[in-house]
């Protein structure tokens, strides 16, 4: 079965004065308001001309947007994310079910910046929007669309975009002091995305079809307002953190992405898949070398047990060599690497591949992998999975793959890694069955 990684750069609403008639007003806030999605004033275009259109969709159907830009990596929405559900690619009419490529999603990655209550990270031009969502402006009427849609809007300046205020259904309402620099706003007359098309992409054109992400769906009060334009995700902004994610996540990432030669941005692409985004990279002659493999099969290996709450296992749950750990007691609930050091060697970056099994995880409870450069003085969380958004219960995960860049490589003589649960009582339990720890030579 095909699974994807879902990138997410956007933010969910509000948190302000008037926040109740944003609740009403702004798209995609809720469950309820995701299942409801809209393009205003666009018409119908070919998926093969914007083939890197992506559906998000769970049982009850559409609910976002995104983009493709890998093989098998999607671009959307923070507030998109939660639950399980399937990318759609390459199906124009989205109650076709006999047509395009359906995929699970495998993983879904927020930007750590993503802020539930300033929509930071939520990520002049004539650009483009497209989407499946609502095609009536009303709040009281709603008609998803069949096919895809598109629309030419026009960016203005995030100045001109927070001075937007006025009167929505008889109530006063202002963007004031909620337009971020990691926001882009764009708008024109009776033309807007809408509730639906959250996470979708926003792209300048090109001529020869490869055209650049350069927002995705966010937010705005109503739809095709002419008081209030739409907001959307700026990607510039969350660059470096697309890139890292793609190029360490993907089977396939993209040569002008996370090619060694050449800017990331270079003009070309293949099968119609969007020119991802606008940005460079310096390109290196790096290569990745194994630091750590350890398949616990003879025990804790080059890992050691943090206390009580960490325990080994010849064989269990199909696996032999596996270490479980349960509970949220800090240390005694971790197992972590014995310290690695680097005296003549300088890596950029790391990646931790890994087997993971968890069992009575509850949507509130997690587990995290830290990591620490100072021999376990100070501790700093990389990535912390849930059963809300990242993996369900009684299923082994193999070849889960994450990458830590620390802010001064340059200056890392040691790393030590762990795994932490934090559950919320000792039912709460995670196994995991072999550990690859690789680093970026620079």
């Amino acid at each position: 079965m095909k699974t994807y990684c879902l990138l997410s750069l956007l933010a969910s609403p509000l948190g302000s004065a008037s926040q109740s008639l944003r609740a009403q007003k702004q798209r995609d806030l809720s469950s309820e308001s995701l299942a409801q999605t809209r393009i205003i004033g666009g018409s119908t275009v070919s998926i093969d001309r914007y083939s890197y259109a992506v559906s998000l969709q769970d049982n009850w159907g559409h609910f976002c947007g995104g983009a493709l830009i890998a093989k098998d990596v999607v671009l959307t929405a923070a507030h998109c994310l939660g639950g399980d559900f399937k990318a759609v690619i390459g199906r124009e009419d989205i109650y076709q079910s006999n047509t395009g490529d359906v995929v699970q999603k495998k993983r879904a990655v927020a930007h750590p910046d993503y802020n539930t209550k300033t929509t930071e990270f939520d990520m002049a031009l004539s650009v483009t929007v497209m989407g499946w969502g609502d095609v009536i402006a009303s709040d009281d009427m709603m008609e998803l669309s069949e096919n895809l849609q598109a629309v030419d809007v026009k960016t203005i300046s995030n100045a001109q975009c927070e001075a937007s205020s006025g009167r929505v259904n008889g109530q006063w309402d202002s963007y004031q002091n909620q337009i971020y620099d990691a926001m882009l706003c764009a708008a024109d007359d009776n033309q807007d995305a809408c509730q639906g098309d959250s996470g979708g992409p926003l792209v300048v054109k090109t001529n020869n079809g490869n055209d650049i992400v350069v927002g995705t769906v966010s937010w705005g009060i109503g739809c095709a307002s002419s008081i209030f334009p739409g907001v959307y995700a700026r990607v510039s902004e969350a660059y470096d953190w697309i890139k890292d994610e793609v190029c360490s996540s993907s089977v396939d990432p993209p040569s002008g992405l996370c090619g060694s030669s050449g800017s990331s941005n270079s003009g070309s692409s293949s099968n119609g898949s969007s020119n991802t985004f606008s940005g460079s990279s310096s390109g290196s002659s790096s290569s990745w070398k194994t630091l750590v493999e350890e398949d616990f099969n003879s025990g804790y290996g080059k890992f050691k047990d943090g206390g009580s709450d960490v325990a080994y296992y010849n064989s269990v749950k199909g696996r032999s060599g596996v270490v479980r750990i349960q509970a949220d007691n800090g240390r005694t609930s971790s197992v972590f690497s014995n310290k690695l050091t680097f005296s003549n060697e300088s890596y950029s970056k790391f990646k931790v591949i890994f087997s993971f099994f968890a069992n009575s995880m509850e949507s509130d409870d997690r587990f995290c992998l830290d990591y620490s450069t100072n021999g376990g003085t100070i501790w700093k969380k990389q990535q912390c999975w849930s059963t809300e958004s990242d993996f369900t219960n009684l299923k082994w995960y193999d070849n889960e793959s994450v990458t830590i860049k620390p802010n001064s490589p340059n200056e890392i003589t040691s790393l030590i890694i762990r795994f932490r649960c934090d559950g919320d009582n000792a039912q709460d339990d995670v196994l995991i069955d072999s550990v690859t720890v690789q680093g970026l030579q620079v």
